[in-house]
């Protein structure tokens, strides 16, 4: 998987590394992202921070200065953060004023929060999907308006966007167009941690079993897995289905469902230990989700060899390399004959399938990531420090 850079190229405009002195400008990491999200976003965040400051950056956290909340503090800052944002929308009055110094420039962990600070061409945004505006069904009113407003203003100012997969970039085109000084893709990465250490069997589970890791949300349609696993008989084979994943919007209406299908197992948050035992034993991964701006943990299931089951066409099927099998996210009879040509390969096919899963997923490595944020970040701030005129060209896909 390769990361095309749009509009003026990055490329020419990289030092080489010796010339990477005490000069460089700084860069201004806006992680207000952390104090309202625990999600796969928020590990993200942290490891950019983590990697960069304070070596060649500073950090900020909405208007609460370098050092993130934590606790209760962290849960009535969000809810602040979020009524300002609310309340504001994109008005210009009372933004965040960073002095970034000559060359310096932000880095956005998110685009929500380019509302209430300023934004400039030289800044660069992370999007990890654009999903509040392609699916807003799946998301409160007032997230879609917000979000609304936040990429309004991002078009406006014509900045450097950063995507998690080529299919979220295109998502974003679509919408806006490539008139920005760049866009550019850098993948995710396997958080291999997860995979080191023993693995722990899930008391009262015995193989062979069909594997869903994902929050129990709307836009990841486990309802229809669900009636897919139900409609097919797999129970009456002696096929289970696993699902764990942390409680989001609409788990309600998924979790009524599963129990009522025999077979079903519903598991919350389990240890790292307890995960590597289900991707280790499962027969298949199923996730018809509905949007995914990368999709991780399709990811890790093949940095396991399980074979993934997920969305035709989706940023799923781009994160595992296309090695999957694809399916129509809303046919559970779809669904269903894809399960079944998962359990039907014999022993041989499997390893095949596995072996070519795992090379694939190996190379989506932290240290890739960092590496590739670092020159992103290094070739951004510059070159082009001696008086950039902020003008855009425009771009091809």
């Amino acid at each position: 998987m390769t990361s095309d850079l749009i509009g003026r190229g990055l490329q020419s405009r990289r030092p080489a590394r010796a010339d990477r002195t005490v000069s460089t400008p700084r860069v201004l990491i806006d992680n207000s992202l952390s104090i309202v999200n625990r999600t796969g976003a928020y590990h993200i965040a942290k490891d950019l921070c983590r990697e960069f400051v304070p070596d060649v950056a500073d950090v900020r956290y909405w208007r609460l200065g370098r050092h993130g909340p934590e606790g209760l503090f962290r849960k009535l800052s969000a809810r602040l953060m979020m009524a300002e944002i609310g309340f504001a929308g994109n008005s210009e009055r009372l933004l965040i004023r960073d002095d970034v110094g000559r060359g310096g420039f932000r880095l956005f962990l998110d685009p929500l929060y380019v509302l209430r600070s300023a934004l400039a061409p030289d800044d660069i945004v992370l999007c990890h999907d654009t999903g509040p505006l392609t699916h807003p069904a799946l998301y409160h009113p007032g997230t879609v308006q917000s979000y609304r407003h936040a990429y309004g203003k991002i078009a406006r100012i014509g900045p450097g966007v950063v995507f998690v997969s080529n299919w979220s970039r295109d998502s974003f085109v679509s919408l806006y167009g490539s008139d920005f000084r760049f866009l550019t893709t850098i993948p995710l990465y396997v958080r291999s941690e997860l995979f080191e250490g023993p693995a722990k069997p899930v008391d009262g589970l015995e193989p062979p079993f069909i594997l869903t890791v994902g929050a129990f949300e709307t836009r990841k349609n486990q309802t229809t897995a669900l009636r897919a696993y139900r409609d097919g008989g797999f129970h009456r084979r002696g096929i289970r289905y696993v699902l764990c994943g942390s409680r989001g919007a609409g788990h309600e209406e998924i979790v009524e469902l599963a129990r009522t299908v025999p077979g079903v197992r519903i598991l919350d948050y389990v240890p790292d230990a307890e995960l590597r035992w289900l991707y280790g034993n499962a027969e298949a991964f199923l996730l018809p989700s509905l949007l995914e701006g990368f999709g991780m943990p399709a990811l890790e299931a093949a940095y396991m060899g399980l074979l993934p089951i997920v969305s035709a066409g989706s940023a799923l099927v781009e994160a595992v390399d296309g090695v999957c099998i694809e399916i129509p996210p809303v046919d559970p009879a779809a669904i269903a004959n894809a399960i079944d040509a998962a359990l039907a390969r014999d022993p041989a096919e499997k390893a095949a399938t596995a072996n070519r899963l795992r090379t694939m997923a190996a190379a989506f490595t932290k240290a890739r990531f960092l590496s590739r944020w670092r020159d992103l970040l290094m070739s951004n701030g510059m070159g082009d420090a001696a008086g950039k005129t902020g003008n855009r060209t425009p771009a091809s896909a």
